[in-house]
Parts: C-alpha cells; structure tokens; sequence
C-alpha cells in the first residue's frame, strides 16, 4: 500500500459500515492491548478504504473545535477522544507505532543462563541488586537475566548473602521446593532429593505459598522430597557456610551428605557401602587441604574402613586399617 494518497482518493465516498469501523477504532485507540494493535494494522492493509476512512476520521477529531462543557455528542458522529493525529498515510504511521509499542507490551522473553563449578572449584556470583552467592564445587545455579530476584539450585551448595527488599523478595527454588529471603544469609545445599538450609542472619521462609514455615538464625531444615518429610534443628549460626573456611559442622545429617560435601571440596569421588550412606553423623570436620588425609580421618571416627580404586574412595562398615 502506498502512503500517498490522491486527493480525489480522499475525496471518493466511503460506505458508512466503513466510517463505522474507523469511528470504532479511533475510540479504542487509548485503550487497546497488544492484540488489538495487530488487528488494528490488519484492518488498516485490509483494504486502501479503510485507510482513508481512519484518515478521514483522524482529520475530523483534529478539526473539531475545543468545547467548553460536555455536549451530547451528534447522532450521526460520535465525539471523538483526541488521541493519535493520523492524517494521509495514517497506516504507515499506525504501523509505525505498533512496532515501537509491541516490545514495550510483549512479556520480556526468558535470558536463561547457568553457573557451574567443577568439583574443587569455589566461585562467587556477584548479582545487579547487591546479592551475593557463594558457590562450592560440584555445584550448579540456574539464573535468568529478566528475573534477577529468582535463582535456582540444582544440585551442589551455596551461601546466599540477600540485599532484602520487601516488595521484591529474593527467591530461591531447588526441585519442587521454595525458599523466600526475608533478609538473611543462608546455606543451600541440594543432594538428590534432599534439601538443606541453614540460616546465619536474619530469616528465610520455607514453601512460602504453602507451609509457610519461617526458619530464623540458628535454625536449620532438612527435606526429603522422595520421603515428603520435614524435620527441623538447630545450628550454630557462625558454623553455617563454614565450608568456605575449610570447617563443615552436620547435625544428625547423613553421611552421603557429609562425604559428598568433602567430594565438592576436593573433586573426589567417595561411594559408601549401603548400610553407610543413612547413618546419622552431628560434628565438626576441620579439612586439612588434603583428601588423602581427611577422608580416612573421618572413615577412622565413623568406624569405618576405607581403601582405594583408582581415583575412587570406597568406604564400608569395619575397622579402618592400621597402616
């Protein structure tokens, strides 16, 4: 269609059930949506006598003089809002607008992206609103560039330090559980189908949108989203995230999570025999910088044995060697 329009085109008669959509459009015109915008354009490139119609009524509403008290607006021509002033080559002009409208009305599309680290590693993720997280080895976080205040676990630990705003609360979500920030620092850790938290300051809610349960410093939760089951204890507040200090402080954890905590510091391999990986374990392990070290000490204490394959560590219930 082009935008220059003859004026005897102008001039040509134009059907009144014509006029009338025009008339209707141009009333709408303040209010429409996304999708009544992409109609509207349709609409226009229908036919060059729409077009001249919504020109026309354009010209009309720009003509019309001021008024200085409501009036009953004629029965023939409604009054008309003053809203775009489209005169010849209105269509160029609506399409224009739509295409500088529609992305502000479009939702913002998803700008996913994930940080891992490789076991051994440690990393720190510094976000636009002042958030800090602290990421262990093994460890992957699930982020989105359009929702800053929203993150993801999926598998491994990390220490969250929240810049709290009350009317944008920071979320974190691991596999069908919600965590919301109600200013805090707090510990995730996600293992299979068990989650941890652990708070160091302030308070973290627990499934906001069902139980509702509120975890305040030197308190910790464990779930098991295999078991459905919730259980609740307390922890030192300084200990939580100690394993950025090389200290990792559990109480009545199980001991896969305790040697797949050492796995994430170390980049190890550790399997325990089946009769191993549920015993509780509630102590301290100070690491020395060394698997060689640190994973036979803590088989010794469990009252364990141990012994090598390669790269993996097996450990089983039993004495632990004497050499």
């Amino acid at each position: 269609m082009t935008d220059i329009i003859s004026n005897a085109a102008m001039a040509a008669p134009i059907p009144d059930a014509i006029m009338g959509q025009a008339i209707d459009w141009h009333l709408r015109s303040n209010a429409m949506g996304e999708a009544e915008w992409v109609a509207f354009v349709d609409w226009l490139e229908a036919d060059p006598a729409n077009a001249r119609a919504y020109d026309r009524v354009a010209a009309d509403d720009r003509a019309m003089p001021a008024i200085a008290a409501p009036l009953a607006p004629p029965a023939a021509r409604p009054l008309l809002p003053r809203r775009w002033a489209f005169g010849v080559g209105g269509t160029a002009i609506a399409a224009s607008l739509v295409a500088l409208l529609l992305p502000a009305m479009l939702p913002q599309a998803a700008m996913p992206y994930s940080v891992v680290t490789r076991p051994g590693e440690q990393r720190t993720i510094a976000l636009a609103d002042g958030t800090r997280i602290d990421l262990d080895g093994a460890s992957r976080l699930d982020l989105d560039k359009t929702k800053p205040r929203s993150v993801s676990l999926a598998s491994g630990e990390a220490v969250f330090h929240v810049r709290h705003d009350a009317a944008d609360p920071f979320t974190v979500r691991s596999g069908a559980l919600t965590l919301r920030d109600i200013g805090t620092v707090f510990d995730v850790t996600r293992a299979g189908k068990r989650l941890d938290v652990a708070v160091a300051e302030g308070s973290v809610m627990f499934q906001p949108g069902r139980d509702a349960l509120t975890l305040v410093a030197g308190r910790r939760l464990s779930a098991d989203e295999g078991l459905g089951s919730v259980t609740l204890a307390a922890v030192e507040p300084a200990a939580v995230g100690g394993w950025r200090d090389g200290r990792m402080t559990f109480a009545g954890e199980p001991l896969s999570s305790v040697f797949a905590a050492i796995g994430r510091r170390y980049g190890t391999d550790v399997r325990l025999a089946p009769g191993l990986s549920d015993r509780p374990f509630t102590g301290m392990v100070a690491l020395s910088g060394g698997a060689g070290r640190d994973i036979p000490h803590l088989a010794a204490l469990i009252g364990a044995t141990w012994r090598r394959d390669g790269e993996r560590w097996i450990i089983t219930p039993g004495a632990a060697p004497t050499n």
